[in-house]
């Protein structure tokens, strides 16, 4: 058998991170804590790809937090596994739309004791952990890496890889509303490759229960708008209590969308306390001002227009006199 080369630490390309993959017998393969469809299609169709070449793979997300639904609609083989369960010190360690090791959850530990590591993903707000580094913020979804990585790794494209690329570049694409022709075309391939839009988005975002409406309702009449956050451009927020966030844990993250159609050219953020005292805020903006500066500096990470952070906090004031603080340097 031949002796696969791996480059040195640092960044690679789409052939260099195939290189790194090549390399390893065994692989864990990470999303971030509380996964969305490009983490989790990332993460699941490079899994299904190495396991074609032969390579050993576990699939695992950040805890302590559950896995969202949206996993189970992509897992086809069962790939993913509890973070308590998932390899202690893997011989290779692949973090898919991971931005930074805090985004590991209680993952973050493997970090430093796999063997190698490779980081494939897209924010701008990437902090260079790991030893070799796919990272490109001029892509609009980490599937788009991996669809490349896989083409390195001169695995056909199918229906079975088609539909979890497809699921992330639909959601952190928006619908396509962003990304430009390179989004529009890999979609066509992905389609055409065997992935089907309506049955797929289905799955993936699943039915709502009756209930959800007065939840929904509940959470957006609480809505409030701040118009001098952000420099003047303002600010409109909710809040999401730890009840309803248990309950309807798939839902409650598509209400940040619903904000950011009220907020004009402002800044929406939805303050999900997704246990007591434990926070997890997504922003939604124009990119100005950069919420990715703005959730770097609390603690998380993202992109110009859409980002997130995790923070303690006893309520949701103590939430957003910071965020109003970050909002405001970033503005100015």
């Amino acid at each position: 058998m031949t002796a696969v080369t791996r480059p040195a630490a640092g960044p690679v390309d789409p052939a260099g991170a195939a290189a790194v993959l090549r390399a390893a017998s065994s692989v864990l393969l990470v999303g971030h804590l509380r996964p969305d469809a490009d983490a989790a299609g990332s993460t699941l169709a490079l899994a299904v790809a190495l396991r074609r070449i032969g390579t050993d793979v576990v699939v695992s997300f950040g805890g302590p937090d559950p896995v969202p639904g949206l996993v189970a609609a992509l897992d086809e083989h069962g790939l993913v596994v509890d973070s308590a369960d998932a390899p202690e010190a893997p011989e290779l360690l692949v973090c898919c739309d991971i931005s930074s090791e805090q985004r590991l959850g209680d993952l973050a530990g493997r970090v430093s004791a796999a063997g190698d590591s490779l980081v494939i993903d897209h924010h701008a707000s990437f902090t260079g952990f790991g030893n070799h580094h796919l990272v490109d913020p001029q892509e609009p979804a980490t599937v788009t890496l991996v669809r490349a990585v896989i083409a390195e790794l001169g695995v056909e494209l199918d229906a079975e890889l088609a539909r979890p690329l497809f699921a992330g570049l639909y959601t952190d694409t928006g619908g396509f509303r962003w990304g430009g022709p390179g989004a529009l075309r890999l979609g066509a391939e992905l389609v055409e490759a065997g992935a089907d839009p309506r049955t797929l988005m289905d799955a993936v975002f699943g039915t709502r229960p009756f209930a959800w409406l007065a939840a929904e309702a509940t959470v957006l009449g609480g809505a409030r708008r701040d118009p001098d956050a952000a420099g003047g451009a303002g600010l409109v927020w909710a809040v999401v209590d730890p009840a309803t966030a248990s309950r309807f844990r798939d839902q409650t993250v598509t209400l940040v969308g619903q904000l950011r159609a009220t907020a004009g050219d402002g800044v929406a953020a939805l303050l999900t306390e997704t246990e007591p005292g434990q926070w997890s805020v997504s922003m939604r903006g124009t990119g100005t001002p950069d919420l990715s500066r703005v959730a770097t500096a609390l603690g998380g990470g993202g992109h110009a227009a859409a980002a997130g952070f995790e923070r303690s906090a006893g309520g949701a004031e103590e939430i957003l006199g910071p965020l109003r603080a970050e909002l405001a340097a970033a503005a100015g």
